[in-house]
Formats: C-alpha cells, sequence, structure tokens
C-alpha cells in the first residue's frame, strides 16, 4: 500500500470516527452528564468501580450491597474496573470524584470506538481489495460503522459496561487473523485477543470458538498456507488464557468449575484448544500430506478436546445459565429484554426485530456473495465465521445483535462500494436503485427507521400513544433525581422490584435484594415470590428477609408481569404488586415520604 493511499484510510476511520462521535455524543451526551444510566450494566460498573476506588480487594468479585449479608459474586472481569478506576483516581483531586467519573465516562468508550472504527475500516479495506475498492470500502464502512447503532451504542458516553471491549478484542481478531498467514505477531495478536475477549466475559466464548474453527477448517484444506498462522495463533490464546486465571482469579478458586466467567473451565478451553492448534500445525508428513490424515487428526483432537473439557466440567455443558431454575427462568429471564430470541419480536415488537437483525442479516447476504466470488482467497472465511457465530447467537438472543451488526459492516462496505463501481462504470436508473439499496439496505440505522414506520402502521395510534406514555413513566423511575429521593429514606435494604437494583446502589448508599443478574438467585426469587404472592403470603415472605423496606414503581412493567403472573391460586389483582401498583397499602407496610417522586418505599412493619 502505497503511503498516500494509507492516508486515505486514515482520513476515512478519522470521518467515520468523528461522525459517530457527533451522533452518540448528541444521542447521549446529557444523560452521560447527569450520570443517567439508562442501561443498568452501566451503573453497576461504576459502582464496582467506586468499590474498587474505596479499597475493595482485586480478588473480591461480591457486591456487597447486593442481597446482603453475604453479597453477590459478580461475573464481570475486574480488569476492566481497573483501566476504569485508573485514570478516575487521577482527576478526582484535581475536578472531584463526580467530575472525573463523568470525564472518564466520555473519554474511555469514545476512545474505544475510535479502534473499533480503525479495524473495521481496515477489515473492509483488506475486503474490497479484492476487486481493486480498497478506498470505497474503507470509506463505505466508516459510514456504515457510524451507523451501526445496535453495535456504536456500546460506545455512547456512559457505556462502562465491557461490550465495547469485546467488540474492539473481537475486530481485531478478525483483523490479525486475516494477516496471520504470514505474520507471527499478527497470529500471537489474534490469539491474546481471543484470550483476552473470553476472560472479559462469557460472551467471548463463541468468538474464541470461531476463530479456532475457521483457522482450523483453513488450515485443513490448506495446509501449507496457514499452519505457520494457525500454530502462533494456538500460542498466543493458550499463553493469554494461562495468564489471565491467576491475574483474575484467586488461588482458592483455580480449580473451581465457573461456568459463566473465567475461571477453570475458560481457562482449559484456551489451553486446550490452543494446544490442538499447535498440534495440528505440528502433524508429521505422512498425517499432513493428505486430507484424509488431517480430516481424522482434526476429529480426533478435537473430540479429545471436547471430551476433556466435559469430564472436567461437566456442569458447564448447559451454558453460565445452566445453573438457573425454573422459576428464575420463567420469572426473571423472560423480563430480560436482550434475552428475547429473535423470532419472540416477530409478534411483540417488530421496530426492535428489524432495528436490531437488519443490517446483520443484510451483510450475511452480502458475506455470500463476496464468498461466492473470491472462494479462493481464505482470509475471507475469517470475517465470515465471526458474522454467522454471532448472527447465531443474535437469533437465541438478541444479545448478540451488537456483535453480528459489527461482523456485518465490512461486507455491507464491499457490497455499497461494488454497487457504486457498478453504477459509476454504466449509470442508469436500475443501477441507481440498486446503489441506493444496497447502501441503505447496509445501514442499521436505515433498518431501525424502516422498523419504526412498519411498527406505526400496523399498530394502532392510541396504542402507541400509550405504549409511548407507559415508557415514559418506567425510564422516569430509573433517573437520578427519581432515585437520589431515596437518601431521605435510613440506610436499610430494600426488597425491590429487580430493574431498580443498580440505580439504587450507584445513586444511594441503600443495599438491594435483586438486580438484572443471574447470580443473584436468593434475592431476586425473594423478590418475585413476595410481588406475585398475596397480601399474607407476601407478608410472610417479606418478614423473613432481611428487608427493611419495600421499594416498587408502580409504573415498571415489573408491576404488571408480577400480577399476570400470580402464584398458584392468587388473584392477579391481589397480589402484592397489583395492590401497590392501584396504592392499595397492606396493614404491615408503613409509606415512608419522599416527596415528588415516582417510587413508592414502605417500612416493613414485624
Amino acid at each position: 500500500m502505497s503511503p498516500a493511499h494509507d492516508g486515505n484510510g486514515r482520513i476515512a476511520w478519522l470521518a467515520g470516527w468523528g461522525l459517530a462521535v457527533l451522533i452518540l455524543v448528541a444521542g447521549f451526551g446529557a444523560a452521560a452528564l447527569s450520570q443517567d444510566f439508562a442501561e443498568p450494566d452501566n451503573a453497576m460498573r461504576l459502582v464496582r468501580v467506586r468499590d474498587m476506588l474505596a479499597g475493595q480487594g482485586w480478588f473480591d468479585s461480591v457486591q456487597h450491597r447486593l442481597n446482603p449479608p453475604d453479597g453477590t459474586p459478580m461475573h464481570w472481569a475486574q480488569w476492566i474496573d481497573a483501566l476504569l478506576a485508573g485514570p478516575i483516581a487521577l482527576l478526582a483531586p484535581l475536578v472531584g470524584q463526580a467530575n472525573a467519573e463523568i470525564a472518564v465516562a466520555f473519554a474511555w468508550p469514545l476512545a474505544l470506538l475510535g479502534a473499533f472504527v480503525f479495524l473495521t475500516v481496515r477489515v473492509a479495506g483488506d475486503i474490497g481489495a479484492r476487486e481493486g475498492l480498497r478506498r470505497e470500502a474503507e470509506w463505505a464502512a466508516a459510514i456504515l460503522a457510524a451507523l451501526a447503532f445496535p453495535a456504536t451504542e456500546k460506545f455512547a458516553p456512559g457505556a462502562f459496561d465491557h461490550h465495547n471491549v469485546e467488540l474492539v478484542l473481537g475486530m481485531l481478531a478478525v483483523r490479525c487473523m486475516m494477516r496471520m498467514r504470514t505474520s507471527r505477531p499478527a497470529a500471537i495478536s489474534a490469539g491474546v485477543a481471543l484470550g483476552l475477549v473470553m476472560a472479559t466475559a462469557a460472551e467471548g466464548v463463541p468468538l474464541v470458538a470461531a476463530g479456532l474453527g475457521v483457522s482450523g477448517l483453513l488450515w485443513l484444506f490448506r495446509p501449507a498456507e496457514f499452519a505457520f498462522g494457525l500454530r502462533w495463533l494456538g500460542v498466543g490464546l493458550a499463553a493469554a488464557s494461562a495468564i489471565m486465571l491467576p491475574l483474575l482469579v484467586p488461588p482458592s478458586a483455580w480449580t473451581q468449575a465457573v461456568c459463566d466467567a473465567m475461571g477453570a473451565p475458560f481457562a482449559a478451553f484456551g489451553l486446550i484448544g490452543g494446544g490442538i492448534a499447535v498440534a495440528l500445525s505440528a502433524l508429521p508428513d505422512r498425517l499432513r500430506n493428505n486430507l484424509a490424515g488431517r480430516a481424522a487428526s482434526t476429529a480426533g483432537l478435537g473430540a479429545a478436546g471436547i471430551a476433556a473439557l466435559y469430564f472436567l466440567f461437566p456442569q458447564c455443558a448447559g451454558g453460565g445459565y445452566a445453573a438457573l431454575g425454573e422459576d428464575m427462568s420463567t420469572l426473571w429471564m423472560t423480563q430480560i429484554s436482550e434475552a428475547r430470541s429473535l423470532l419472540s419480536l416477530a409478534d411483540s415488537d417488530v421496530a426492535l426485530m428489524f432495528a436490531v437483525a437488519g443490517a446483520a442479516l443484510a451483510g450475511l447476504v452480502a458475506a455470500g456473495f463476496f464468498v461466492r466470488r473470491h472462494a479462493g482467497w481464505g482470509e475471507g472465511f475469517v470475517p465470515l465465521a465471526f458474522l454467522i457465530v454471532s448472527v447465531a447467537i443474535m437469533a437465541w438472543q438478541i444479545r448478540g445483535a451488537a456483535f453480528a451488526t459489527a461482523f456485518a459492516v465490512p461486507f455491507g462496505a464491499w457490497a455499497v462500494a461494488v454497487a457504486r463501481r457498478d453504477y459509476r462504470a454504466r449509470a442508469s436508473a436500475i443501477r441507481a436503485l440498486a446503489f441506493a439499496g444496497i447502501a441503505a439496505g447496509s445501514t442499521a440505522a436505515a433498518w431501525a427507521s424502516a422498523g419504526d414506520a412498519l411498527q406505526s402502521s400496523i399498530t394502532p395510534r392510541a396504542t402507541m400513544a400509550n405504549y409511548a406514555d407507559r415508557s415514559a413513566s418506567s425510564k422516569s423511575c430509573s433517573t437520578p433525581e427519581a432515585l437520589r429521593t431515596l437518601r431521605a429514606v435510613p440506610r436499610g435494604i430494600m426488597l425491590n422490584q429487580f430493574a431498580l437494583g443498580a440505580g439504587v446502589l450507584v445513586w444511594t448508599d441503600h443495599s438491594v435484594l435483586a438486580a438484572p443478574y443471574h447470580r443473584d438467585v436468593s434475592g431476586t426469587m425473594t423478590a418475585i415470590s413476595a410481588m406475585r404472592s398475596s397480601s399474607e403470603q407476601a407478608r410472610d415472605i417479606v418478614v423473613r428477609s432481611v428487608a427493611d423496606y419495600v421499594l416498587v414503581c408502580p409504573a415498571t412493567p415489573e408491576t404488571a408481569f408480577y400480577a399476570r403472573n400470580a402464584a398458584d391460586g392468587v388473584s392477579p389483582d391481589q397480589t402484592l404488586s397489583a395492590m401497590l401498583g392501584r396504592g392499595d397499602i397492606p396493614g404491615w407496610l408503613e409509606p415512608v415520604a419522599i416527596g415528588q417522586s415516582p417510587l413508592r418505599v414502605y417500612r416493613i412493619k414485624r
């Protein structure tokens, strides 16, 4: 690549980054300035950072104010907490703690956004270069990335959660794997990126599987070209896994079967997977020189690795949610919006289905055309593998939409560049429409707009207005202004609707029983059981708990959900949730005055 052309690439990603920053700051900047966290995970991450700054130990993963007295061990990697805590600690003496948090709330995600756009543009450029369209694909990718809202929202001001880090590491792995055939540093970096993304959160495990799978397949069919990269990718993955286990997990827990965070199972997956990659790359000639030998070796080593993992950690075969009981799955999981399947949105929320899946599926179609035209270019299968795995996750749970949309951008950019070239080569109305359609179809923002328009056309206006009113009322309960009213209440433990849990922790000194985290089974189920029971049944549950108060927001969807899912033998309108929702207060609860607030707090009489 010439220096001049490289400069064009830099201009493209800087332009895309700048556009994305303008959009995100305009949309989320005011909320970040007031530390208004619409996403509970961002609030909880800040709680963890504050605890670390207050002296909580590196290996102490317990959120002590969530379901006290024992607290709840969190499944998030503390290395993200440390990267956030460092600059806050440096800035706090100069500008104060709150201002330091706000500054980092802007600087952290927007810096990561720059890395994400840069990597995405470079991957798209490599894809476009197959048809002499590197520059055009880079520019298209810069614009598409800026408008890829399911992905770029993870980089909005105030985004303390780890998903943005995972997106950067995932795209870094793709970028490096596309260069690992000839570059040892790239191959090692790809393995390290995969190891880090898995150590960050459980969502990284499928990305590791995608990376190992596609690199193994490339070696299987073209061993002479990809053995080198496969070997050093395996070294990087194994090394990262071996390092991250002792870095993030205390020695006493090194052998524990933790299925939803970095621990022995994840480390074993990285070590075994990396070891298999190295072993395959070093097969003796009699096995390496024929497809049957390579296939048999791959199948044998892969089966042995899977069997070893299952033998060592059988409890993890069902995934991180395997330990959830039936009640927790049906009464809690169904309320977590990002845990819904894509198919479930077809009946309940067409607009959201279009927004989360449109660009990803369009990118998958574009990827199919690209691979068909360039089947001989092995590196093109790398981003395709990551895209396929992410789309599969999205179909299962829409939480995968951010990754699916991100990995679709390079292929969408290629399709846009090709359509533009074809139109410029021979202009016509049909080619103009094709170019416009492909450009719009590759843009997540266009799909979101189309979904909103379709939802409006099929939903009665009164229903839409009612939904908007209910959403606004529900959101009002989680604003900083609303949550700060709880400071007037003497410090205690709240039996609460779980959607309010993270906000209470970040804005008050109170403790809570419930929050939207699957490890908090005991506290969350105590709150759920009380809310869906009759007044007398609820009294027995609440009095036996450690709670001092009951906290509800009548406008939140939880209120109606627990009434609809009343305990056996209880009429929906007689559940504690329904009673408190309409202001019918049982005698064993005493209202606590908190001024003008959408929240309702009741002291428990024992």
